[in-house]
């Protein structure tokens, strides 16, 4: 394989990874909703849906600055 398909291929293993964190996102949110409506106390909840968030802005962040502005562009289109 050459450099350029082994780019491309790292590239799609990047934008997976992040996909995958912002399902993880989505399913603690929604596991904090759910606990919140049955009146539980949500802090533990809140705080890692927290860090799942922070985590999330400093892939994005570090993905913006080795691959580039185009690629936000790319990965909301591939999903």
């Amino acid at each position: 394989m050459d450099r350029e398909g082994i780019s491309t291929v790292r590239r799609a293993e990047l934008l997976a990874r992040l996909s995958a964190l912002e399902q993880q996102i989505s399913a603690q949110a929604a596991r904090v909703s759910h606990v919140e409506s049955m009146g539980w106390d949500v802090s533990l909840s809140k705080q890692r849906l927290l860090m799942l968030e922070e985590s999330r802005d400093l892939y994005r962040s570090a993905l913006k600055h080795f691959l580039g502005e185009g690629f936000l562009d790319e990965s909301s289109q591939a999903e």
